[in-house]
């Protein structure tokens, strides 16, 4: 039986992953490696702009390096770019993994990432492979990230939107990239910045949480958004793709904690993923659906 063969969601990720159904031992297999440090952290907190090869295209992305250093009220990780970025773009662009061989993704697929950070680069990379790829994270951050968004989408066509205060910054399109900002706040806001720039009702094939899982207190908020943007697909389930970093034992299980309660969770098997995601890495790949 082929991979295509699976017809329901549930089917396809039985296949490529695990389900989690005990968060201490899911817990305890991830964090029982010594984990390689040199390749964990950020690219270069110190670079202003830095230079990027990801499926072989050419990315220049700008970070904030004063930001970083900054007492800025909304946070300031999402200032550089965390290492498992890249590998998760390098890896999702690859149209042979599982994710595509199954129908995950493809390429009429609507993308919606939280807390990207200034670069966006998971975006930049996809956006051009999928029908609309929407980039969101704190209102201080995206100008940058608009900025890095614009450079690097050639021939950028940009439009305001009009009418009430709107917390969709604008879009760059052209034949072969669709890439779009939107502020969303996972503590202040609902997720009604996406039905100015999707429109209501409109499918989101998948939600993508990359690095975003390491501060305790945003646990909860993270969730309840993710919660609220995988319901808004109604007659579709949305897939919710989470990467990151394996920092805090008792932070992960925290997050898988909450994270079950309305969502059943599977992690990758090594077989779907990359040598740089397996288990041992430091990092960790799992897919989501609301229950």
């Amino acid at each position: 039986m082929t991979l295509q063969s699976f017809k329901s969601i549930e089917d396809k990720l039985n296949v490529i992953g695990h389900e989690i159904f005990d968060v201490d031992e899911e817990t305890y297999d991830l964090f029982s490696h010594e984990f390689p440090q040199r390749n964990l952290g950020m690219i270069n907190d110190r670079a202003n702009t830095l230079e990027l090869d990801i499926g072989g295209r050419r990315y220049d992305v700008r970070q904030s390096p004063g930001l970083l250093t900054s007492s800025n009220a909304e946070g300031t990780t999402g200032a550089a770019l965390w290492k498992v970025s890249p590998l998760l773009a390098e890896w999702l662009t690859d149209q042979t993994n599982t994710l595509w061989s199954t129908g995950i993704l493809h390429s009429s697929a609507v993308l919606v990432e939280l807390g990207c950070g200034i670069t966006g680069l998971i975006g930049l990379a996809m956006a051009k492979q999928v029908s609309k790829y929407v980039l969101t994270d704190q209102r201080s951050v995206l100008k940058l990230l608009q900025e890095n968004v614009d450079v690097n989408t050639p021939l950028p066509s940009r439009s305001k939107a009009k009418g009430r205060a709107s917390k969709v910054v604008s879009s760059s399109v052209d034949a072969n990239s669709k890439a779009q900002v939107a502020e969303i706040n996972w503590e202040q806001d609902d997720a009604d910045a996406l039905d100015e720039v999707l429109g209501q009702g409109e499918v989101i094939d998948m939600v993508i949480v990359c690095d975003c899982v390491f501060n305790d207190f945003l646990l909860q908020p993270l969730v309840t958004m993710c919660h609220k943007i995988s319901a808004r697909s109604s007659g579709r389930k949305t897939a919710l793709l989470i990467a990151q970093q394996l920092r805090s034992d008792e932070v992960f299980s925290a997050f898988v904690d909450i994270l079950v309660r309305s969502f059943r969770v599977w992690r990758l098997s090594d077989e779907s993923l990359p040598p740089a995601l397996k288990n041992g890495s430091g990092f960790a790949v799992h897919l989501a659906i609301l229950r």
